[in-house]
């Protein structure tokens, strides 16, 4: 029996030896190769497995930015509500400070007793003690103190006693002095000068507090006139009954000016 399955070889077969009947026992593919099933191509129905992974972290993805901007949206209602809050309790607290200051400064009907100093008296001790003086282009000579005038045009004394020519303090603290004085001369002399000085005698000793020297105030064989100005003034701490005046070197050569001479003080505290 021949049959042709692609072989090279050809079948074997067995006799068996008790019926003498060939027969055939096995067919063997020892000698035949053996051929390989070709590689099966996937066909896929359903979306592959790389996308739907894909796809599930971008949703995750998506979820995320909105809760991150649900929280964001929270918060600025929150700092919203807050300010609003703020804002309400600051208008609150100021309607309340308004009508206790109306209420404090509203004047009392009820009659009461008055205690403590009248007004004249209150008005008296609040006052600062001040003075100024306008020139009167005149010193005296064995003094050497400065004479003013007290009660002419702007000048006036209160809380401090004019003594010929000085101003005593009746009260110790803090004074800010002040005094000017203007030279004029026809004449010009290369060695003219003058000394302006403020003094405070205190115990019937004099000290000089404030001074101003000044010299050469004109050329040599000039023949025009000169004149000149002395301004000082500083803080002083003066005592009860301390006595300022003002002394100059050369009165006859002071301007008859009242008001571009003058002297004063006034108490600072």
């Amino acid at each position: 029996m021949n049959s042709n399955f692609g072989h090279p070889s050809q079948p074997v077969f067995m006799v068996d030896s008790g019926r003498g009947h060939p027969k055939q026992h096995r067919y063997y593919h020892q000698q035949m190769p053996r051929h390989t099933e070709p590689p099966l191509v996937p066909c896929w129905t359903f979306p592959p497995a790389r996308a739907e992974i894909k796809k599930r972290d971008q949703g995750r993805m998506y979820a995320g930015m909105a809760w991150v901007v649900t929280l964001l949206l929270l918060l600025v209602f929150a700092a919203l509500g807050l300010g609003a809050y703020q804002i309400l309790k600051l208008q609150f607290e100021v309607q309340h400070l308004s009508k206790k200051m109306e209420a404090t400064q509203m004047p009392n009907i009820a009659p009461q007793k008055q205690v403590g100093l009248d007004s004249a008296e209150l008005n008296r001790n609040t006052q600062k003690s001040a003075a100024h003086l306008i020139g009167h282009a005149y010193q005296s000579a064995s003094s050497g103190i400065m004479k003013w005038e007290e009660k002419f045009s702007e000048a006036f004394t209160k809380g401090v006693k004019y003594i010929n020519g000085g101003l005593q303090v009746n009260e110790t603290g803090l004074y800010f002095v002040y005094s000017r004085v203007e030279f004029f001369s026809i004449k010009c002399n290369p060695t003219d000068y003058y000394v302006h000085k403020v003094c405070r005698q205190r115990n019937r000793h004099n000290q000089t507090i404030m001074e101003d020297h000044q010299e050469g105030l004109c050329k040599e064989h000039s023949k025009n006139a000169w004149m000149t100005g002395s301004h000082l003034g500083s803080v002083q701490q003066l005592q009860q009954s301390d006595l300022v005046f003002v002394n100059v070197s050369h009165p006859h050569l002071l301007s008859k000016n009242y008001h571009s001479n003058y002297f004063g003080l006034f108490k600072i505290q």
